[in-house]
């Protein structure tokens, strides 16, 4: 998996682009404002000790578990991560550790585990509102493995799916998901559509808590020549334009579907406070 700047990225910036990305659920940012939710979770993040614990979710899709341990070093105010990854499937297990974490920081990344195989965890973020929720990616033989976790015993249970294919798997059967950004409840939506221009996939990102919405577009003969391992990370490096005129605009760091289980996305957006995570689930299975 390798980062890609926005210079490289084929997201369409034309109107057309904008408008097919932002309209493609014909749900406007007025409507998402107006939707009510409600946050259960482990709270605000407060510092680094909320890493601690056991977390229950998915690695690329297979169902795995990542306990982390947080020790303080003394004297002094920084952290040391133990960290154990259990691939529960595979019946695999890393482990590895990270020194000198700042007790303000929700991020731990560049974590070299060992275990059958040479792994790193590229980025760990937890969750700011909502510390009950963890994701990250990790690298593998060159290749990007999303992770989604929840804290033990505050998940759902384990949704099973058939392995991602392609780019088709963005948008096949509903193209709806369920999740946060940052902790925040949320929405991803992902539709086809053919216009006088070509055949474009819009992508919409909701937060249903603020009402703020995002969105791009695609051009569908341009990602079907991508690799595998860029299809499943579409957005990664990209800028996704606000449909309200005030909002910033949000720089997506990744949003990677799982390759061995379609029903699970997750990444992380890039601000001035860093990497904030985001985690979803597809509400409807696609076709077999």
């Amino acid at each position: 998996m390798q980062h890609r700047s926005p210079s490289r990225r084929t997201a369409l910036r034309s109107a057309l682009g904008t408008a097919l990305a932002l309209g493609c659920t014909g749900l406007g940012s007025g409507a998402a404002a107006a939707v009510t939710t409600t946050r259960q979770g482990g709270g605000v993040f407060r510092d680094v000790r909320a890493f601690h614990g056991t977390w229950e979710g998915v690695y690329d899709g297979r169902r795995a578990r990542l306990r982390i341990v947080v020790v303080r070093q003394s004297p002094g105010t920084r952290h040391t991560l133990y960290l154990t990854l259990t691939d529960l499937d595979r019946d695999e297990a890393f482990t590895g550790s990270l020194e000198d974490v700042p007790a303000t920081s929700h991020l731990a990344g560049d974590i070299a585990l060992r275990g059958s195989a040479a792994l790193t965890l590229r980025v760990l973020t937890l969750h700011t509102q909502d510390t009950d929720r963890l994701s990250g990616t990790s690298v593998r033989d060159g290749l990007g493995f999303p992770l989604s976790f929840r804290r033990s015993g505050t998940g759902p249970g384990y949704i099973q799916n058939r392995p991602f294919r392609d780019y088709r798997d963005w948008y096949a059967g509903d193209g709806g998901y369920s999740g946060d950004l940052d902790g925040r409840p949320a929405e991803l939506t992902v539709r086809r559509e053919d216009t006088p221009e070509g055949a474009f996939i819009g992508f919409r990102l909701a937060d249903l808590d603020r009402g703020m919405s995002w969105g791009t577009a695609l051009r569908e003969s341009e990602v079907r020549r991508w690799s595998h391992d860029r299809q499943r990370d579409p957005l990664g490096g990209a800028m996704l334009a606000p449909a309200r005129f005030l909002d910033e605009p949000l720089q997506v760091d990744s949003l990677y579907w799982h390759g061995a289980n379609t029903a699970y996305v997750s990444g992380a957006s890039a601000g001035p406070g860093g990497l904030c995570g985001m985690s979803f689930v597809r509400r409807a299975a696609p076709p077999a």
